[in-house]
C-alpha cells in the first residue's frame, strides 16, 4: 500500500513539472491592434465621447490637418481724396517801345544791290528777345509795299511812314513774336496800306492785333498759349492821323478795322468789347497795348491814368503804353471788378525802340513780365516785372550805322555789334541809362533787370 502511494505522488509531481515546462516554453504573442479594448469602468457619457475621439486620433490618425489659408482678396485701392496738382507753370513776356522806320533808318538799310537789310538795326537785341517766351512790340510803321513809297517827311511837315517787307524779316529773325498795329500811323499809306500791313505781318509768322481786315476778322481775338497759359493781346489807339486826305476810308469803316481806345475821357465800348471777347475766347490773362497820352515831356496826364483804371475795370490785366515817344512812369493800380478788387501793372510809355530823333526820343525801355498759373485754382497772375533801358543810336564809320542796343550797366554784355562801342558811344550809353531812370521814376515792385 505504501509503495503505491509513493508512485501516485511521483506521478502528480511529474504532471506538475510537465505543465510548468510547457508554460515556460510557450512564446509571447503581441496583442493585435484591432482587438477591442476591455470594457472600462462606468464613466460619464461625455467623458466617453471625449475618450473615443482621443482614441480615434491616437489609434488611427488621419492625414495631417492642413491649415487652410483663404485665397488672398484684393484690397480695393481707395479713391484718392486729393488729385495731384501739376507744378505751377510760368511764361515770360517781353515788350519794347515804338518800333519805327523813319526815312533815315530806311535809307541806312539800303544795300549796294538796291535791297534793304535791317539785321544790323536789331541784332544787338537778338539775345534778349530770345530770352523770353513771347516778345511783343507796337509796330508804328505800315508795310504797304514799294509802290506806295517808303518813309518820307511830307510837304506839310508830317511824318509819313512805310517800311520794306524786309523790316519784318529782320524783326522775326531776331526773336519778335507779337506785333500790335493800333497807332496813329496805321493809315499813313491809306486803307490799302493798312490791309497789306496786316497780311504781311501774318504771312511773316507773327501774331498780330489792333487793326483788322474786316469786321469778321476783328471777331477773332489774338490769343497765344504758352506752357498751358493762354494770353490774350488787345490793342487800341487814340485816332489815326488823317492828314489832308480821308485815307480812302470812312469813319465808320475805320472804326471797324481799327481798335479805337478813347472817346473823350472814357474808353470806347469797342475797347471794352475787345477785352471781353478775348476772355470769352479763353484768354486767362489779357495784356492791353494802349496807344495814348501826349507827345510831350510832361508827366502822364490824369486822363490817361483814368483810362488805365477803366481798362483794368473792363478786364485788362496788364497795360503797356506807347505814343509819347518818351519814357513815362509806371505803377500798380487797384480797381473794383464784379468779382472783387484787382491790382494790375501799367507801364504808361516805354518810349521809342527804333528811332533817329533827338537824344531823349531815342531812349526807351525793354520790359519783361512773368506770369504764373496755379493749376489748382486756374488763376493766372503777374508775379514779376522788370525793365532795362534801350538806346537807338547812329554809329560812326562806314556801312550801316543805325542800331538799337540794350543799355546795360556793364556794356560788355552787349552782343551782336559789328565793331566795339567807342568811348564816346559808351558815354552816350551811360547817359541814356541815367535818363531812363529819371524819366521812369520809382515804381514799387518794378525791378532793374540787369541788377539781378
Amino acid at each position: 500500500m505504501k509503495q503505491r502511494g509513493i508512485r501516485l505522488i511521483r506521478f502528480a509531481v511529474l504532471l506538475v513539472l510537465t505543465a510548468l515546462l510547457a508554460c515556460a516554453e510557450q512564446p509571447t504573442v503581441e496583442p493585435r491592434t484591432e482587438t477591442a479594448a476591455p470594457v472600462a469602468e462606468s464613466v460619464p457619457v461625455e467623458d466617453v465621447i471625449a475618450a473615443a475621439q482621443t482614441a480615434a486620433v491616437t489609434e488611427a490618425p488621419a492625414a495631417p490637418t492642413q491649415e487652410i489659408t483663404p485665397e488672398p482678396t484684393e484690397t480695393p485701392t481707395p479713391e484718392p481724396t486729393d488729385t495731384p496738382v501739376p507744378t505751377p507753370a510760368t511764361v515770360t513776356i517781353g515788350a519794347v517801345g515804338d518800333i519805327m522806320a523813319p526815312s533815315q533808318i530806311v535809307e541806312d538799310a539800303k544795300t549796294s544791290g538796291g535791297e534793304y537789310d535791317f539785321m544790323t538795326l536789331f541784332e544787338p537785341f537778338a539775345e534778349l528777345f530770345e530770352s523770353v517766351d513771347l516778345m511783343c512790340g507796337n509796330l508804328e510803321v505800315p508795310i504797304a509795299g514799294k509802290e506806295a513809297g517808303y518813309s518820307v517827311k511830307a510837304n506839310d511837315g508830317a511824318l509819313v511812314f512805310n517800311a520794306p517787307d524786309s523790316f519784318l524779316d529782320a524783326l522775326k529773325a531776331n526773336g519778335m513774336d507779337v506785333l500790335t498795329t493800333a497807332n496813329n500811323h496805321c493809315l499813313d499809306k491809306d486803307a490799302a496800306g493798312l490791309f497789306r500791313t496786316v497780311e504781311k505781318i501774318r504771312e511773316a509768322g507773327f501774331h498780330q492785333t489792333g487793326t483788322y481786315l474786316d469786321a469778321a476778322d476783328r471777331e477773332q481775338p489774338c490769343i497765344v498759349e504758352v506752357n498751358g497759359i493762354r494770353i490774350g493781346f488787345v490793342a487800341g489807339t487814340r485816332k489815326p492821323n488823317a492828314g489832308k486826305t480821308k485815307r480812302h476810308i470812312t469813319e465808320d469803316e475805320a472804326r471797324t478795322v481799327i481798335s479805337y481806345l478813347i472817346d473823350g475821357d472814357k474808353i470806347t465800348d469797342a475797347a471794352a468789347r475787345d477785352i471781353a471777347r478775348a476772355k470769352e475766347a479763353g484768354a486767362e490773362f489779357v495784356i492791353y497795348f494802349a496807344h495814348w497820352d501826349y507827345e510831350s515831356d510832361n508827366a502822364t496826364a490824369e486822363v490817361t491814368k483814368s483810362l488805365a483804371r477803366q481798362l483794368f475795370a473792363a478786364g485788362a490785366d496788364c497795360i503797356i503804353g506807347s505814343h509819347p515817344h518818351r519814357i513815362k512812369g509806371a505803377e500798380y493800380v487797384t480797381v473794383q471788378r464784379a468779382d472783387g478788387a484787382y491790382t494790375g501793372l501799367v507801364l504808361y510809355s516805354l518810349g521809342n525802340f527804333s528811332a533817329n530823333n533827338r537824344f531823349e526820343l531815342m531812349v526807351g525801355l525793354f520790359a519783361r513780365i512773368t506770369l504764373e498759373k496755379d493749376f489748382a485754382t486756374g488763376e493766372v497772375r503777374l508775379v514779376d516785372a522788370g525793365v532795362l533801358p534801350t538806346l537807338s543810336m547812329r554809329r560812326a564809320g562806314k556801312g550801316q550805322k543805325f542800331t538799337v542796343v540794350p543799355a546795360y550797366a556793364d556794356p560788355s554784355k552787349i552782343t551782336g555789334l559789328k565793331t566795339p562801342l567807342t568811348e564816346t558811344e559808351l558815354k552816350t550809353l551811360r547817359k541814356a541809362r541815367e535818363h531812363a531812370w529819371k524819366r521812369l521814376g520809382k515804381c514799387e515792385g518794378l525791378r532793374i533787370l540787369d541788377e539781378e
